[in-house]
């Protein structure tokens, strides 16, 4: 009798550690993973199943997607292109296969990072209330971590 009231117990007491962890995503068709707060709405998959977006309710957005690199982009064309999303850019890095750019627009933080490749270009993009940076930034940084990129020499 008291196995199943401490094993509702124990369910009980794991639902807030998940809730407040993370989950994977992986894209099938990309090949590209990326961690989010297992406590996000995630928006149904596109018919082309490019990518997701997942959001917490409160202003946060982030899209992982892929798309085929039918104009040959290279990591400089696609990191100037990208640079038009923003207001101000105040990070930039790049490396040989991707970059990341950070800045505002209107009163929202964006950061991108992109993998350029051959036949394939992975992109994380996050956009938040720059009211709400402090709350974010441990979020952020574990999103940019997690963002693996697919098979880019490949279009899919």
């Amino acid at each position: 009798m008291l196995r199943k009231p401490l094993a509702v117990l124990a369910l009980a007491l794991a639902i807030p550690v998940f809730a407040s962890g993370y989950a994977d995503y992986c894209n099938s068709r990309y090949g590209f993973c990326v961690d989010y707060p297992a406590n996000f709405g995630m928006e149904p998959a596109p018919v082309n199943n490019d990518g997701r977006v997942f959001y917490d309710g409160e202003g946060f957005r982030m899209t992982a997607s892929g798309i085929n690199n039918v104009l040959d982009g290279t990591v400089k064309s696609e990191m100037k292109s990208r640079e038009d999303d923003f207001d101000s850019v105040t990070y930039r890095k790049q490396q040989d296969n991707w970059y990341a750019l950070s800045g505002y627009k209107d009163d929202n933080i964006l950061y991108v990072k992109s993998w350029v490749g051959r036949g394939a270009i992975n992109s994380l993009y996050l956009q938040y209330p720059t009211t709400m940076k402090d709350e974010y930034d441990e979020t952020v940084n574990h999103l940019v971590k997690s963002f693996i990129p697919g098979d880019l020499e490949e279009s899919h």
